[in-house]
């Protein structure tokens, strides 16, 4: 039985201080995908050096956070006065009072950006928004144009590509799994899942947040089955401590995806690194990529 994982770098672009630790989680050998923010401040570096590393496929992590690729002028019911995404973090509503020519205008524009550094477009995106609002169509009919697969996993850790629930069952089910998590591990003190309890992003909890047990707790069946999981694996600066909700987890996954405990559980376990291509389309770019590099992460490396 196979056993294939993508282990997905997300939030890539954010500012550069995060980014240095989310590329040396790639060139360890961890990292299959980088889930990029095209409208973040460091895009544009990380773009150029995802360049030089083609093993690694490119999702599209529109968080819509930072400011536009275009001049905020061009997209007026975008952005608030200061030029930035007028909903942040915090107040997604506001995307229904998005026209349908401002956000094709913006996604395009991304993927032009996109393109002209990396040569090539994103390979899927994992924000397939089903609400019924222009910002959403327009979001659509660009992936249609440009090839990009959208949703081929509807999950985080423990699901697969065969699961088929509507979305609420989805939900359900992701929140019972990561409450369950924790649950398991309540007398230890320890938060395996930072979703699953409220306040464990506070830096009271550091110590107490363990990743690497929903990380290592994946089981496969005998049908088979690729599993993947978003993690983010990067360093902290003021504008994430700022702004984001999501700060402590980040270096803690960072910690633990570099670990000697995380490597050996790949190797014992006989897990199949892939990246998404592979995934879609049956290639083996990934593990071509850990044989040239001697990697002992390669699949034919594991005794």
């Amino acid at each position: 039985m196979r056993k294939r994982l993508i282990y997905r770098c997300d939030d890539v672009g954010y500012t550069k201080a995060y980014d240095l630790g989310i590329f040396n989680v790639i060139d360890a050998g961890i990292g299959c995908s980088a889930d990029v923010m095209f409208d973040a401040v460091h895009a544009k570096e990380a773009l150029k050096k995802l360049k030089n590393r083609p093993w690694v496929s490119i999702g599209w992590h529109r968080h819509l956070w930072e400011r536009p690729v275009l001049d905020p002028d061009e997209v007026p019911s975008m952005v608030n006065e200061q030029g930035r995404f007028k909903w942040g973090h915090r107040q997604n509503h506001l995307k229904a009072e998005v026209t349908y020519e401002d956000a094709y205008k913006e996604f395009e524009a991304e993927m032009a950006l996109c393109y002209q550094i990396l040569g090539r477009y994103p390979d899927v995106s994992g924000n397939g928004n089903l609400e019924d609002i222009p910002l959403e169509h327009a979001f659509r009919d660009i992936c249609q144009k440009y090839g990009i697969v959208i949703d081929f996993f509807k999950s985080e850790p423990f699901r697969n590509k065969y699961i088929d629930e509507s979305e609420e069952d989805y939900q359900k089910l992701m929140l019972k799994m990561k409450k369950e998590a924790d649950l398991k591990w309540q007398d230890k003190h320890i938060i395996s899942c930072p979703i699953a309890v409220g306040g464990s992003y506070d830096l009271k909890n550091f110590d107490h947040y363990k990743p690497i047990i929903p990380m290592t707790n994946l089981v496969w069946t005998e049908k088979e089955e690729i599993y993947f999981y978003g993690w983010h694996p990067g360093f902290l600066d003021d504008h994430i401590l700022k702004e984001s909700t999501s700060s402590v987890h980040r270096v803690k996954e960072y910690i633990d995806a570099l670990s000697e405990e995380y490597r050996d559980w790949i190797i014992n376990h006989h897990v199949e690194l892939i990246n998404f291509r592979d995934a879609l389309y049956d290639t083996h770019e990934f593990q071509d990529h850990l044989k040239e590099i001697h990697s002992p992460l390669y699949i034919g490396n594991m005794k």
